[in-house]
């Protein structure tokens, strides 16, 4: 029976089989059992781990980024996740259970939800896998998510190098006009983090799309104040 139920299972329906695969590939990133791994080492972890519960070996570094985001577990100060509250988002977000509109909302909810369903689990255990409002502490969805807007502007400094044949730098007194506009992107890139720490980008798309606008901005911006540049170089010789 045990083999019938093995051959005729589901493989993309979560279920116990998951978890065991889960449980026996975190003993391989943490050999003594303190129940925490360092965060870089889940992405290689959860590359590991084929779909529904992890991502699979073909998912892409930014995707699989975009998807520690949505998790979001508590990052501890040594960059350490633990074992609970990754388990915890993995399974919360293959459900999806509570993902959608603000984060800190949803979580909230589902506080409510597991204390009244299950009364007797500890609020130490609840705190750490889904943290209080209130609680500022670093996660690991606000790491990826300034990752992955630094990776975005990086992208844009090489299309605007590509764009004009040069980096804007210090030494050249007359880039100082343009300077200021690259700076004033990085803080218009801030909103954009702040709401996918706060889980307001509800879906790969959307955020694709808001980084992409406040990018797009600041090129058009750029090519003003190197037109305006240029306009008043001829006007002064």
């Amino acid at each position: 029976m045990d083999n019938f139920d093995y051959l005729t299972r589901d493989w993309s329906i979560l279920g116990p089989h998951h978890l065991d695969e889960f449980k026996k590939i975190w003993a391989e990133y943490d050999p003594e059992a303190t129940g925490r791994i360092k965060h870089l080492d889940v992405v290689t972890l959860l590359r590991r781990i084929q779909p529904p519960l992890g991502f699979g070996k073909f998912c892409p570094h930014r995707v699989a980024c975009k998807r520690l985001i949505s998790m979001n577990m508590p990052l501890n100060s040594d960059g350490t996740v633990t074992f609970n509250a990754t388990l915890f988002a993995l399974v919360r977000t293959a459900l999806k259970i509570k993902t959608e509109g603000n984060f800190e909302q949803a979580n909230e909810e589902l506080r409510a939800i597991i204390k009244k369903i299950w009364k007797r689990t500890s609020m130490k255990l609840l705190d750490q896998v889904i943290p209080p409002i209130g609680d500022d502490e670093v996660t690991v969805g606000k790491f990826y998510a300034t990752f992955l807007i630094q990776d975005h502007f990086r992208k844009f400094m090489k299309r605007q190098e590509e764009y004009y044949g040069y980096r804007p730098n210090k030494k050249n007194k007359n880039t100082t006009e343009i300077q200021a506009g690259l700076r004033s992107i990085e803080e218009e890139a801030a909103p954009e983090l702040q709401r996918a720490i706060s889980g307001d980008l509800l879906n790969d798309e959307e955020m694709d799309r808001a980084m992409d606008e406040a990018g797009e901005e600041g090129i058009y911006r750029v090519e003003r104040l190197k037109g305006s540049y240029d306009a008043a170089k001829k006007n002064i010789i």
